[in-house]
Parts: C-alpha cells; sequence; structure tokens
C-alpha cells in the first residue's frame, strides 16, 4: 500500500512540475485558445467554416485572409461586421458580415486568439485591453 501511494506521490509532483514550467502567457494563452475555440464553433463557423476555407463563393475563408495579419481591424470586424467589397487570396467577395454586439471584449479576445494562432503567425494571446482600445478606435471611424 505505502509503495501505491509513493508511486502516486511522485506522479503528481511530476504533473505539479510540468504544469509549473509553462509561464502565465503560455497558460493565458491556451485558455484564450480553448475558450476562442468554443467561442468560434458557435459564432463564426457556420459561414467561415471548422477548417478556415470559407463557404464557396460566399463566404471568405480566414486561412489565406490579410486580416489575421491586421488584428485591429479583425477585431473591429468581429464585433461591428462588415459590408462592402473584399479581396481574400484572389477572389472577391461581396456578401455582408453582420455585427455581433454581443461579445463582449473577452469573448473577442479569445475568438481573435484562436483565429490567429490557428490561421494566422501568432503564437500568443489577444490582451482584453487590445480588444478595448482597438474597439475604441474603430467606434470613432479611425480603422477600416
Amino acid at each position: 500500500m505505502m509503495s501505491i501511494l509513493k508511486g502516486n506521490s511522485i506522479a503528481w509532483v511530476f504533473l505539479l512540475v510540468l504544469c509549473g514550467c509553462q509561464s502565465a502567457e503560455e497558460l493565458k494563452t491556451e485558455q484564450y485558445y480553448a475558450e476562442g475555440y468554443q467561442l468560434y464553433t458557435t459564432q463564426c463557423s457556420n459561414c467561415h467554416q471548422a477548417d478556415g476555407q470559407g463557404l464557396a463563393d460566399l463566404y471568405p475563408p480566414l486561412r489565406e485572409s490579410t486580416y489575421l495579419s491586421r488584428k485591429n481591424d479583425l477585431i473591429c470586424i468581429t464585433k461591428n461586421g462588415l459590408s462592402g467589397k473584399i479581396k481574400v487570396g484572389s477572389k472577391t467577395y461581396n456578401r455582408p458580415m453582420p455585427a455581433n454586439p454581443k461579445l463582449t471584449d473577452i469573448e473577442i479576445a479569445e475568438i481573435v486568439t484562436y483565429v490567429t494562432n490557428t490561421w494566422g503567425k501568432e503564437t500568443n494571446y489577444t490582451p482584453i485591453d487590445s480588444v478595448t482600445a482597438a474597439l475604441t478606435r474603430c467606434s470613432d471611424g479611425s480603422l477600416l
């Protein structure tokens, strides 16, 4: 019985050390990514699809979008929607994206973290204060 407890204790210590090796930023990135995945699945994937490839000629892919490198624009579009023609890759799309006014700043941060880490070149999370600042700027017409 004592050897079983000792073996489990060693496993717990190993697990704690392993988890303790991640920085606070890495943990937050993982948290935002996981939450962002859930939100993307319910809020965005119907049009942009689970794989980010978009839907035929109706809705643009996220994978090839330059908006992924323009995070402030991406934040504004996620919250406020978009209308008019946009070009993604070699295709032009002209179908409006509805606004998502009920999304909170944290939810937008999580969605943007998921999207930019999955199909963009990001490897960290999008801080809430960055979302708040971008939304303030786009509400006064400074972005897009």
